[in-house]
């Protein structure tokens, strides 16, 4: 026990050799999650996770020890931590799209490289304790949350659906027919569509599908409706 307490005391030390266990530390942390996102071909993977919590626990440091060294110990830590938190918000933005069917992806990206701000923050700061903890709820939550959402996803009676139309004088009697099959309308947006010229129209719409309903096949009674040119789940 003494050892290890010894070894606790020394790596909340600011000294050199710390300061490259801490980095070292925030790259295998940060490496390791965006690795799971390389696996799944998102925007933001391994180098970019690893940059991001690499960067975040310099600038703790960075606090630490202009606190420490130059301000005489009036300065605040957490200022440039802060800048961090809220900078880190670019790099979210830039992982975040949206597809030609108004379908939103890279938000689980996005979140990613937030929490590797913050893992990285956490060690630079010597909060190794909070730092690993965090990296295995992010291990877990990319590799096994994903199957809460498909079942949650797989028992839901909503649906957000993105349809194309061959023109407007469609959308009514689509609406009415969707109402007779028992589906309810939750929101519905329309827009013209950029595929050409014609007059093709496109929805994006949240539905409801009735008890009785559910487990119908939504996709092929909409193909099958007059005026329906294409339809996908978003």
């Amino acid at each position: 026990m003494e050892v290890f307490t010894s070894i606790n005391v020394y790596l909340h030390t600011f000294c050199v050799p710390v300061v490259f266990i801490r980095l070292l530390m925030a790259a295998v942390c940060g490496g390791g999650i965006g690795y799971l996102r390389s696996v799944k071909k998102r925007g933001a993977g391994f180098k970019t996770h690893i940059l991001v919590c690499v960067g975040a626990a310099l600038i703790m440091m960075t606090g630490q020890y202009i606190y420490a060294y130059v301000s005489g110990g009036n300065g605040d830590v957490a200022r440039l931590a802060a800048q961090v938190v809220s900078g880190v918000g670019f790099l979210g933005a830039g992982t975040i799209m949206v597809t030609g069917g108004n379908q939103i992806k890279g938000l689980t990206t996005a979140a990613g490289l937030w929490a590797s701000s913050g893992i990285g923050l956490a060690i630079g700061i010597g909060f190794y304790s909070g730092a690993l903890f965090a990296t295995l709820i992010v291990f877990f939550v990319y590799n096994f949350m994903e199957r809460v959402d498909e079942y949650a996803y797989e028992h839901s009676r909503v649906y957000d659906l993105y349809v194309e139309f061959e023109s407007r004088q469609y959308i009514t009697p689509f609406m009415l027919a969707m109402k007779k099959n028992g589906f309810k309308f939750l929101s519905i947006q329309l827009s013209k569509s950029k595929k050409n010229k014609d007059d093709i129209v496109s929805a994006t719409m949240s539905i409801e599908v009735n008890t009785k309903s559910k487990g119908v096949d939504v996709h092929k009674i909409i193909e099958n409706l007059e005026g329906v040119n294409s339809v996908e789940e978003i």
